[in-house]
């Protein structure tokens, strides 16, 4: 993900961070110093809150993460956003039972660590209110103390619970919704139903926060609203494209480049053979892609007496012929790499591109099934 940098690394799993999250951090930092009028000391103490508690948002990823390792899927990165987390599933299971576990967890998780804080309460000298006022006395919350920590943390992860389980896409009940139809119904029919359901709750959401003057939840309910729509989008593509395999539509006249060659080579080709993305090939392997991008980013910065190899993508997706036609489009959205070399027994077959596969899809979409390619 842009504007995002590497923190660590766990099961495998790059944790990142959107340089946007340290937003929340300066918003908590500025309601505990400024709104609760805790001086600088609250500041700290509030930018202390939202980092630990993304700490937990952090375990409810690694769980959804973890138990798609279980069944075989392949987790990129966590980012941290100023939103929550966000796992890159590279693959996700297509069984649907599989996808309840996977996002169940999640939310299992943060009750669990709510269960695990509660004995805390007890173990903190001279709590004000006793347990109880933990949870009612407004003081005890916004102020600076450790029973206030323990309450603020114990009481976000139930709302994140609760919240992540409310059955709009993209939220994780949103998830589960889906994966309880999809086992009475076709897999797009059960998207959409959630889907739907999701954007009548984010209506619901943004009309409410429209009249009480809430401008979070309306961000909250636009968030929602156009996550489903990309949810629903994006199934409805994997599922269309599925109905061919990549050796049926790829260009295999793609022309191939070397490491050696000069950038300046390469538009030469672009203006005979108007292609912008090419394999990068170095005795017979697939070396790197040299994308359009690339090259001219290359041109402005290196020049054009530069190598391919100076530019090209080194970490790159390759798929199969006989592979179904959705796997290129899950691999450009795990990888961010908008051209994917196409193989068969090894040797490369041809490419697909981000335009190439619009074009698969809007005549795939436009066509009776019956109609689709037949391999002979």
């Amino acid at each position: 993900m842009k504007w995002s940098f590497k923190v660590g690394r766990a099961f495998g799993i790059e944790l990142r961070v959107h340089i946007t999250f340290f937003l929340i951090i300066l918003y908590a930092a500025y309601i505990w110093g400024v709104g609760y009028a805790q001086g600088w000391p609250g500041a700290a103490y509030g930018g202390a809150v939202i980092s630990v508690l993304f700490i937990c948002v952090v375990i409810h990823e690694l769980c959804h993460s973890r138990m798609a390792q279980y069944y075989g899927g392949d987790v990129a990165s966590i980012t941290l956003l100023p939103i929550g987390g966000v796992s890159l599933l590279k693959n996700m299971p297509d069984d649907p039972k599989k996808e309840f576990w996977v996002t169940i967890v999640g939310p299992i998780s943060n009750v669990i660590i709510a269960i695990l804080l509660l004995p805390v309460l007890y173990l903190i000298p001279n709590p004000v209110d006793g347990v109880y006022g933990a949870f009612t006395n407004a003081d005890v919350l916004i102020g600076i103390s450790a029973q206030g920590f323990v309450s603020y943390m114990l009481l976000i992860n139930l709302l994140l619970a609760v919240f992540n389980l409310l059955p709009a896409f993209p939220l994780d009940g949103g998830r589960v919704l889906r994966s309880i139809l999809a086992q009475h119904m076709s897999y797009v029919r059960a998207t959409r139903a959630a889907v739907t359901t999701g954007q009548v709750f984010a209506f619901i959401l943004g009309i409410t926060g429209l009249l009480m003057g809430a401008w979070i939840w309306i961000i909250i309910a636009v968030f929602i609203y156009m996550g489903a729509e990309q949810e629903g989008a994006g199934a409805e593509m994997k599922t269309t494209l599925s109905r061919l395999t990549v050796g049926q539509a790829v260009s295999a006249d793609a022309k191939a480049v070397s490491p050696q060659q000069s950038l300046s080579e390469v538009v030469g080709i672009v203006l005979h053979a108007f292609q912008e993305d090419f394999p990068v090939v170095e005795n017979a392997n697939i070396v790197g892609v040299l994308t359009r991008a690339n090259l001219i980013s290359g041109l402005h910065s290196l020049g054009p007496e530069a190598a391919v190899a100076a530019v090209m993508e080194k970490e790159f997706p390759v798929v199969e012929a006989d592979a179904p036609f959705s796997a290129v489009y899950e691999k450009m959205n795990s990888s961010g790499i908008k051209a994917v070399p196409v193989v068969k027994d090894g040797h490369l077959l041809g490419m697909v591109t981000l335009e190439h596969l619009s074009e698969v899809f809007m005549l795939l979409s436009s066509t009776d099934k019956s109609l689709t390619p037949q391999t002979h």
